[in-house]
């Protein structure tokens, strides 16, 4: 008989928990891949980014008199996580987590492949962590989470996965860190994660809050694109622009040497549309567009997703300074309600010279076989100042 006292967790397909009240009611600004909304898109599995199989794990408060196993109380939604399942048709090392790893000595990249695929990533892609209920009280969330963590390791172990791992898990959440340590993860490096604090009365006072010298070469890479009679805008992602839009992000795709098809991010992008509150910001030459970046909002956050171009037209233009920094935070700083920009992780420099915080982050991973245990034991230690039991 399992233990009362600690919570049961029941899975839920996305269908299932994008209808319940009580799981939106689970997702801060933060965990827009968490929302229903992004549950829908992931529905659509479409794509360059589909799991093999995809749930989610819930605990609801008892019931009284409820026998056990009975259908999820849409009120009483406690906590929850998502969990999928990715092998090598996915081609990124945002959910990959052999390419989110540095092989040991000896080790090759598909040796690593070989032994830590497919794998279950927990939490999300994007600042992956349990999400529990507001009104949850403090006594009760250690257990609840430490439920979840065995559910989904239980679920990576029925669906042959050699490992589970939370892929950027904030370092600052000790209590989560705590919990994954205990359930045998250990803790790798992650990249930080950038937000931009965009809570400026406009831009002219964002912009006042810049090095002297960055006020000048942000004037200068506006100049260039006036000078070249550019023309830029922003509008929703909608059907009157998708497939153009998709166009640009496979150009840069190409560039990067992703597989993706143009015809998977068009049906990706149709369904991000559909189903979240998706923006595109462009620029354009002679009437033909040549850059953009995708923003989707989430309550007052504007995050990141997808940029593009065309490098044959905009060659020799700062396309990316542009269309992803300047047109972005012009737009938030002007808009109601917004209040973070969250500008993900790489381009470390970048974006800090722009504003933006760097959170730092952990890979959490638990090996589930012996040769995962071994490759994960010969891979890279953690960097400078990154404990693994901090």
């Amino acid at each position: 008989m399992p233990d009362a006292r600690e919570p049961e967790v029941r899975t839920l397909s996305l269908v299932e928990a994008g209808k319940l009240s009580s799981w939106a009611a689970l997702c801060g600004s933060a965990d827009l891949f968490c929302t229903p909304g992004w549950l829908a898109v992931e529905e659509a599995a479409v794509g360059p980014w589909v799991p093999t199989a995809a749930r989610c794990l819930a605990v609801a408060a008892p019931a009284s008199g409820a026998a056990p196993g009975a259908a999820v109380d849409d009120e009483r939604l406690l906590a929850g996580m998502t969990v999928q399942r990715f092998d090598r048709s996915v081609d990124d090392d945002t959910v990959r987590l052999d390419k989110m790893l540095v092989p040991g000595a000896g080790t090759s990249a598909r040796e690593l492949a070989d032994v830590l695929l497919p794998s279950l990533m927990c939490g999300g892609w994007f600042n992956s962590r349990v999400l529990t209920s507001p009104g949850l009280p403090e006594p009760e969330l250690p257990s609840t989470r430490r439920s979840l963590i065995s559910a989904a390791i239980g679920t990576a172990r029925s669906w042959d996965c050699p490992a589970v791992f939370l892929p950027y898990v904030d370092a600052g959440d000790r209590g989560l860190r705590r919990d994954l340590r205990a359930a045998g993860f250990t803790e790798f490096p992650a990249p930080a994660r950038h937000v931009f604090d965009c809570d400026h009365p406009g831009q002219a006072a964002y912009v006042e809050t810049l090095p002297s010298r960055r006020k000048v070469r942000l004037r200068k890479e506006l100049r260039r694109f006036a000078q070249a009679g550019v023309v830029t805008a922003h509008s929703p992602l909608d059907g009157s622009n998708v497939e153009r839009i998709a166009a640009l992000a496979h150009s840069l795709e190409q560039k990067y040497e992703q597989l993706c098809s143009q015809e998977q991010l068009t049906e990706w992008f149709t369904a991000i549309a559909a189903h979240t509150d998706a923006t595109v910001f462009t620029a354009a030459l002679d009437g033909r567009l040549f850059a953009m970046s995708m923003w989707l909002r989430h309550e007052e956050r504007l995050y990141g997703f997808h940029a593009g171009f065309d490098y044959e037209v905009g060659a020799g233009l700062p396309m990316y300074a542009v269309v992803g920094y300047h047109l972005p935070i012009a737009y938030a700083c002007a808009e109601p309600g917004l209040r973070t920009m969250e500008y993900g992780i790489s381009a470390d420099e970048a974006k800090l010279l722009r504003g933006t915080e760097a959170m730092p982050q952990v890979l959490a991973v638990k090996p589930l076989t012996g040769p995962a245990e071994r490759a994960l034991a010969a891979c890279a230690p953690a960097g400078p100042g990154q404990d693994r039991r901090a």
